[in-house]
């Protein structure tokens, strides 16, 4: 009687509408790479090829006016990545390769959508710009490092307002959360104190005939003596000419606390995605520095990207692709350093919706 009872209220359930309105996407990817990294007359040089795969799923729940909750299911490693034959394995007696990866809350947040305002709050994405390279990474500055150690998303709050026809976004990011007040008798200790670490994240994209400007400012927040810099700059998209589109992107960067180290930087940007016979060829270029105060030390850096995408399959339920890249970096500080990686990948992926 009782799953007789159950069933009949799942029927009804399903009968009158009364359930969320879920949806279920994902991607998977295999990648192998050939990585070359040369360390000129300061060192040696190795080549190496190895294997990544990687899987996501969302899920996504609308529960109606402008609610829903958000969730993305991967693995918490570089992008996302496994390395094929590494990790724990199930058994002591278990070959190398058998290691599989682990499945984590990679975002997970709710909020609500509306005309006007909407907002989230939880693990939520956050887009890799290479502002957020400089002003988090500034020793990397290039090669992605948001998207490849942050994986696109962050603790924290969003907030958007639609200003004059186009959305200004704030996001608080929370850095670290560690930080506390230590008591003795009620009073205060101030050199056991600290406080949580908060980055504020602001953008406001403008569209005029056919151009695109958007600035985007980072500001941190820390306790005392902790690095706290602020980094602005702004990404300029042309219109498309002969079916391509043209950007470029400008970005400085300053942290002035001096017991975290002083240091200013910037980065630039020129990008170019078209269609080029059957797939869609990619390329930018970048070239970044950091200056330290501490010795008036130079760190130069550069990153070329080169991919074509080419679609094998695509349909209503999802897609399957190619796409051989190139990546070359460097790193150059005077009569220091002088470090190469290039990386050679075949990137197959499919998706599905």
């Amino acid at each position: 009687m009782k799953k007789l009872c159950t069933t009949l209220i799942v029927l009804m359930l399903i009968m009158t509408g009364a359930y969320a309105d879920i949806t279920i996407t994902g991607d998977a990817r295999i990648r192998p790479r050939l990585d070359i990294k040369d360390n000129g007359e300061y060192g040696n040089k190795t080549e190496d090829v190895y294997y990544y795969y990687r899987g996501r799923i969302r899920i996504s729940a609308d529960i109606g006016d402008g609610y829903f909750f958000k969730t993305q299911l991967g693995h918490n490693g570089v992008n996302y990545w496994d390395v094929f034959g590494t990790g724990d394995t199930p058994h002591s007696a278990s070959l190398a390769a058998s290691g599989r990866s682990s499945v984590d809350f990679m975002e997970l947040y709710f909020g609500h959508t509306g005309a006007a305002f909407g907002w989230s709050a939880g693990i939520i994405p956050v887009s890799g710009t290479p502002l957020k390279d400089i002003h988090f990474y500034p020793t990397i500055m290039v090669d992605l490092p948001y998207i490849i150690f942050n994986n696109s998303a962050a603790h924290g709050f969003d907030f958007n307002y639609q200003l004059a026809g186009n959305k200004l976004d704030v996001k608080i990011l929370v850095d670290d959360n560690a930080g506390k007040k230590v008591s003795e008798d009620g009073d205060v200790i101030d050199s056991l104190s600290t406080i949580d670490q908060y980055t504020f994240d602001l953008s406001y994209p403008v569209s005029l005939a056919g151009f695109k400007l958007t600035p985007e400012l980072l500001y941190t927040v820390a306790d005392e003596g902790g690095a706290a810099p602020m980094t602005y700059g702004a990404e300029f998209a042309l219109p498309k000419v002969a079916g391509f589109g043209l950007s470029a992107f400008a970005g400085l960067t300053n942290q002035p606390v001096e017991d975290a180290g002083k240091y200013t930087g910037w980065i630039g940007r020129a990008k170019m995605v078209g269609k080029v016979g059957p797939g869609v060829i990619t390329a930018w270029y970048d070239v970044a520095a950091t200056t330290h105060d501490v010795g008036d030390v130079t760190s130069n850096f550069s990153y070329l990207w080169l991919s074509y995408t080419y679609t094998l399959h695509k349909s209503d339920m999802g897609t399957v692709s190619f796409a051989p890249t190139y990546r070359l970096t460097t790193h150059k500080i005077e009569d220091v350093k002088d470090f190469s990686r290039a990386k050679l990948e075949l990137t197959t992926q499919i998706t599905f919706k």
